[in-house]
């Protein structure tokens, strides 16, 4: 049987699930023995100790633990025909990446950001050009990609929409306006329309909720909103929680790299969508098919007072959502394109 060893930075951040974890299943089923090794601790581990002093010292043994273990795996990785790796190995650098390119160089270098934009343009472009595949989630990252290869590939952040609960077309309360993400990325994103909202609401009865890993604090006066704990076994349930779902963003260099994984979900949910049309989001919201595009706080105001108002609207704009998830987005439309690409690097090597 054909061996496929993938490296993720944990076993739960969103790029390992979405793009590498789920699919595992879907790649035995089709031939291939896979290994997962995430990271061990995970890149998001931090020290529960409490003096400062102490939780540092921590930090830097659990840091030196993880990258010890990842150089073990990497070590492994001459025993299989195929290597996926997403994003980096073992945080800023190349000495696990130079590492496994002399073990095992059918690597498939998978990343979903703008990993490029800053301090670590140059190992992505390392990765890029020593890679034998390499599979962005978007145009945007592909074109950075080819600058240095060609065996580039796009596949964007794809869904397993039979997992996920369509929303029903009954109406029920209060119209609930919908974010989900992590506690990372809201400072930059939510954030900024958070007044916005605030000042809608005065107008149109909806209430904000908020899922994601910690409590936050959004103090904006007069804003009526939710907190929801964010768990990975609720997420094809986002129905139950929302009625629309929103993905603002800032036109920047970093997140015009932004793959859309809100919307997606969303859209298998069945939901409307409000999105900053920025980078990837321009593309997946089809603007008065399957959400809006709002770019100013006057599209804002206008795209949810709209759909806030119109159930049917919201029920019309879901439905054409989650169609377009499944025909362009689904595990079934992307998973024959990498099974393709692995074949393709089996048979090189």
């Amino acid at each position: 049987m054909k061996k496929l060893l993938g490296f993720t930075q944990s076993g739960f951040d969103p790029a390992a699930r979405f793009r590498f974890i789920q699919l595992i299943p879907h790649l035995c089923a089709a031939g291939w023995d896979v290994a997962h090794r995430p990271n061990r601790p995970d890149r998001q581990w931090g020290s529960p100790l409490k003096p400062r002093v102490l939780r540092s010292l921590h930090y830097r043994a659990g840091r030196a633990l993880m990258k010890f273990n990842r150089y073990r795996d990497v070590n492994d990785a001459s025993e299989f025909n195929v290597v996926f790796t997403n994003r980096d190995l073992a945080g800023p650098g190349l000495f696990c990446e130079r590492r496994l390119y002399r073990e095992n160089p059918g690597i498939i270098y998978d990343f979903d950001d703008a990993l490029f934009v800053g301090p670590n343009a140059s190992s992505v472009a390392w990765m890029c050009e020593h890679a034998a595949w390499v599979t962005p989630g978007n145009e945007y990252l592909a074109n950075f990609a080819r600058q240095f290869t060609d065996r580039v590939t796009v596949i964007p952040t794809i869904i397993d929409t039979d997992a996920y609960e369509p929303r029903s077309n009954g109406a029920n309360g209060r119209v609930r306006v919908g974010w989900s993400g992590s506690d990372q990325s809201i400072g930059t994103t939510l954030m900024p329309r958070l007044e916005t909202l605030a000042r809608l609401q005065k107008d149109v009865p909806f209430e904000l909720v908020v899922i994601t890993n910690t409590h936050p604090r959004l103090n904006v006066p007069g804003l009526r909103w939710s907190f929801v704990p964010w768990r990975a076994e609720d997420e094809p349930h986002l129905s139950r929680q929302f009625d629309i779902g929103i993905m603002p963003l800032r036109d920047d260099a970093f997140q015009r790299g932004k793959c859309g994984l809100k919307l997606l979900q969303y859209m298998a949910a069945g939901l409307p969508t409000v999105a900053s049309p920025v980078g990837v989001n321009e593309s997946i919201v089809r603007h008065g098919t399957t959400g809006v595009h709002a770019k100013s706080e006057a599209d804002w105001h206008d795209a949810l007072s709209t759909l806030v108002r119109d159930h049917d609207l919201r029920a019309t704009m879901g439905r054409a959502g989650r169609q377009r998830c499944e025909q362009d987005y689904s595990i079934r439309r992307w998973l024959p394109v990498l099974l393709d690409i692995l074949e393709k690097v089996h048979g090189a090597r």
